[in-house]
C-alpha cells in the first residue's frame, strides 16, 4: 500500500510539473510578439525624435546645404532663428512620446537633447547681421547638441537590444 501511495504522489508531481512547464512555455510564446511590438513602437518613437533633432543640427550647420550658409550666403538671422525655433518646437512635440515609451535612461538622454537644442536656439538668437562668421556664436551649442544626439542614440540602441 505504501508503494502505491508513493507511486500516486510521483505521478501527481510529474503531471503538475508538466502542466507548469506547458503553462510557462505558452506564456513565453504569447509574450514574445508583445515584446517585439513594444520594441518596434519604441524604435518608431525614438526615430521620429532623432529625425527632428538631426534636422535641427543640420539647420545650425554652416557647411550644410540646408544650414544657415546656403550657397555661401547667410540668410537673415531672424529667418534662421525662426527656422531653428520651428524645429525646436517640433522636437518638443516629439519628446512626450519618448517619455512615455521610456525607459528612464532614454528619457534622460532625450531631455539632454532638448536642453542642448534650447541652448543652441538661444545662442542663435543672439546672432546679428554684423556677426561674421556667424558659426562662432553657435559652435559650442551646436557641438553640444551633436554630442547629446549621439548619447541618445547609444541609449536607444542599448534599450532596443534588451
Amino acid at each position: 500500500m505504501n508503494a502505491q501511495i508513493w507511486t500516486l504522489v510521483g505521478v501527481l508531481v510529474g503531471v503538475a510539473g508538466a502542466l507548469g512547464a506547458a503553462a510557462m512555455s505558452s506564456r513565453a510564446a504569447r509574450r514574445a510578439p508583445l515584446d517585439a511590438q513594444r520594441r518596434d513602437k519604441r524604435r518608431e518613437v525614438y526615430a521620429a525624435f532623432l529625425s527632428v533633432a538631426a534636422d535641427l543640427a543640420v539647420a545650425a550647420d554652416p557647411n550644410s546645404a540646408n544650414g544657415y550658409r546656403i550657397n555661401g550666403a547667410a540668410p537673415d538671422p531672424e529667418e534662421w532663428v525662426q527656422e531653428l525655433n520651428r524645429l525646436r518646437r517640433l522636437l518638443m512635440a516629439k519628446y512626450p512620446l519618448v517619455r512615455l515609451e521610456g525607459p528612464e535612461g532614454v528619457e534622460h538622454s532625450g531631455m539632454q537633447v532638448m536642453s542642448a537644442a534650447m541652448s543652441l536656439v538661444m545662442a542663435a538668437d543672439n546672432v546679428t547681421v554684423a556677426d561674421v562668421p556667424r558659426f562662432g556664436t553657435v559652435a559650442e551649442p551646436a557641438n553640444n547638441l551633436s554630442d547629446a544626439i549621439e548619447a541618445f542614440v547609444v541609449d536607444c540602441q542599448r534599450t532596443l537590444r534588451i
